[in-house]
């Protein structure tokens, strides 16, 4: 499978406005729900299910409808700012998603991980990284990686 970034730079403002094109899969790549608990999929399958969810959670800024729909409620989370299980993640996500002003960089999908780069303008700015790793049809675990811009930053693209 070839590894697959999009840049959405230049795109966010209209993102935000409408569905994102190539968020938009046919019917025969996306299966029906459930998606929880798994149930086998093809790679393609999950690829969609995967910018489905991204889709949901960060351009409609609909925490409870990604999550309910494709997070295990067994979830599990390795950030070390959120509680663990779906219904947590859903209250302090449905807070947090839309109070960040932020940008989708690159999202990927390799196997069963699925990646996005955000860039968060806050003071100071900041890089974000997600990842989740999906079981058939399901998202089942997350981790989260971020950095702040220091002060003293003599790199011109340091993090971006």
């Amino acid at each position: 499978m070839r590894f697959q970034v999009t840049a959405l730079l230049g795109l966010i403002p209209t993102l935000l406005a409408t569905p994102a094109p190539h968020y938009r899969h046919s019917s025969t790549w996306l299966p029906e729900g459930p998606f929880c608990p798994p149930k086998s999929v093809s790679p393609a399958q999950q690829h969609a299910i995967f910018f489905d969810f991204i889709n949901k959670l960060y351009v409609q800024q609909n925490a409870t409808d990604a999550y309910l729909t494709y997070v295990s409620p067994d979830y599990i989370n390795h950030s070390p700012y959120a509680p663990q299980g779906r219904a947590a993640a859903i209250a302090f996500l449905s807070y947090l998603i839309p109070s960040l002003n932020r940008t989708i960089l690159h999202e990927t999908f390799e196997k069963d991980i699925g990646m996005v780069h955000l860039k968060v303008l806050s003071d100071p700015l900041l890089a974000l990284v997600d990842l989740f790793r999906l079981d058939g049809s399901c998202v089942v675990e997350h981790w989260d990686v971020n950095q702040a811009l220091p002060e003293n930053a003599t790199n011109p693209i340091a993090l971006f």
